[in-house]
Order: structure tokens, then C-alpha cells, then sequence
């Protein structure tokens, strides 16, 4: 079914994003934080403004034919966005931009709900259930949610053991990490939420895989032009994390590959809304 309504806020997404990272990327002396941070901003503004808004825009129109495999690739873009657009409002230094990052945060939010309350899980899982890889996704899932935790957690309780501060916040000179907030207490657990659930054959886990694989590979990709960004400025990463970084791409874009691959083609997927409507 079409819906005009995601059609449009995903419209208004683009049009509110665009400009704000093209501005980012021609004029950085927009950003005030940290020159540590900069060509973080950067890569997430090349990230954000080449991959993740031409995704949304495309699976939007491609939605509207009821495609399960748009729906996912949307759903994953808008995860993507919120996560991002969350970076901004709350991660970034106050500069002239602020008003547009809390716009598209908040929109990206809401569309993101919107786009969940009326997706109908069960014909998306009956699309996939017997052809998508469940296990090796699961898998991918909650090994990505453990050695992410792990790493962001051995700075956070190492430096509660010496009694300091850890060495990212003091390196940004924010209040605390954002990007550990983000992750420990929301994104990360909704992988291993994702991956239960779809273990157990739950129609929203096959949803909320498929909408985490691409938020992955994203993810995954924008932190590996971030790393590309701070080399050139000379504040290098270390091999091993790059290393991880670059395979957590590769595997979220191969698995996401063909857990869509894998859906049927012919199913498309009605919302919650002409489901109730065709009772």
C-alpha cells in the first residue's frame, strides 16, 4: 500500500539534510569542537549526505509499491539518521546549525515510529521465515552487540577502577561519551533483543534484523570514512579497530545482501492501517 505520508517526511528529511551537510563539508570552520572531533563531523557529513539520504530517498519511492525489500532498506536508513542526527543535537558543539540537527533528529524520530507502528510484521516475516539466514544474522548481531560493548566498556569500567575519567571524554572534553550512551544503553541491546526474537520465529525480529543489518553496514561504513578523515588530519587509529571497523562493514553489507536477496520478491507488505481498513 502506498503512503504518502512516509513518502513526505522522508522528502522533508532530504531536503532539511542536504544543505545542512553540504555546509558541513564546504565550510568545517562551522564546527567548534575539538580538532580531534572535526574530521569525525566531516565523515559523518560525506557518510550521511552520499549514502544514508540517497537510501532513504530511493527505498521511499521504491516503498510505495508495497516492496518489503524497500521497506527494510528504509526502516535501516531512518535507524541509521536517528543515531546520526542524535550525534549532532546532542554530541556536537552549539554552532549555527543547531536548530536543523534538533529539526531532522526530531523528524527522523518520529517518521522512524510512524514507519514501525505501521509496518506489518508478520507478512514481513512470512516473506523471509525459511529463506533469510537466521541463525548466521543472529549470530553476526549479538557478536557485533558483545565486542562492541566489550571495547566501549573496557574504557568506561577501567577508568572506574583507577578513579580517572576515560580518555575519549577527557580527548572531546564533553561531559561524557556520547557515542558509549548511544550504544550500550540502546543500540546494542536491540541487537541482541533483534536476534532473540528472531530465533524464536517473532514476527518483529525478523523486522527489527533487517532494519539493524542496514543501520549496521551503515554505521559500519561511517565510522571507516571517519577513521579515513582523522588519519588525513593525523590522529591516527589504531590497526586492530580500522581492521574491525572495515569487516563490520563488509559483513553487514554481505548479510543484508542476502537476507533481502532471500525475501520473496512477489510479497509486498501492508500497513497496520489497510489491514484494519480491509476488515
Amino acid at each position: 500500500m502506498k503512503s504518502r505520508g512516509e513518502l513526505w517526511l522522508s522528502a522533508l528529511i532530504a531536503l532539511l539534510g542536504i544543505p545542512v551537510h553540504l555546509t558541513g563539508l564546504l565550510v568545517p570552520e562551522i564546527y567548534r569542537d575539538p580538532a580531534v572531533l572535526v574530521p569525525q563531523n566531516l565523515g559523518t557529513d560525506l557518510v550521511t549526505l552520499c549514502v544514508a539520504i540517497p537510501l532513504l530517498a530511493t527505498a521511499a519511492i521504491a516503498m510505495q509499491r508495497g516492496s518489503v525489500r524497500a521497506r527494510l532498506l528504509w526502516l535501516g536508513a531512518l535507524g541509521y539518521l536517528v543515531y546520526a542526527y542524535g550525534m549532532y543535537a546532542l554530541g556536537v558543539r552549539w554552532n549555527p546549525l543547531f536548530l536543523a540537527y534538533l529539526a531532522l533528529f526530531g523528524v527522523s524520530f518520529f517518521t522512524l515510529t510512524v514507519g514501525l507502528i505501521r509496518t506489518d510484521a508478520t507478512r514481513m516475516r512470512d516473506s523471509a521465515q525459511g529463506r533469510a539466514p537466521v541463525r548466521s544474522v543472529a549470530a553476526y548481531l549479538i557478536a557485533i552487540a558483545v565486542i562492541v560493548a566489550g571495547l566501549w566498556l573496557s574504557e568506561e569500567v577501567g577508568a572506574l577502577l583507577r578513579g580517572s575519567i576515560p580518555a575519549s571524554v577527557v580527548q572531546a572534553g564533553a561531559p561524557t561519551n556520547i557515542v558509549h550512551v548511544f550504544d550500550l544503553g540502546i543500540v546494542l541491546p536491540a541487537f541482541v533483543l533483534a536476534a532473540g526474537m528472531m530465533l524464536r520465529g517473532r514476527p518483529w525480529g525478523y523486522v527489527l534484523a533487517g532494519m539493524l543489518l542496514v543501520k549496521a553496514a551503515t554505521i559500519g561504513l561511517w565510522v571507516a570514512v571517519m577513521i579515513w578523515f582523522s588519519a588525513r588530519q593525523g590522529f591516527g587509529t589504531p590497526l586492530a579497530i580500522t581492521a574491525f571497523f572495515v569487516m563490520l562493514t563488509l559483513c553487514g553489507m554481505g548479510l543484508t545482501w542476502v537476507f533481502l536477496a532471500r525475501m520473496n520478491a512477489k510479497s509486498t507488505v501492508q500497513t497496520a492501517s489497510s489491514v484494519v481498513g480491509s476488515l
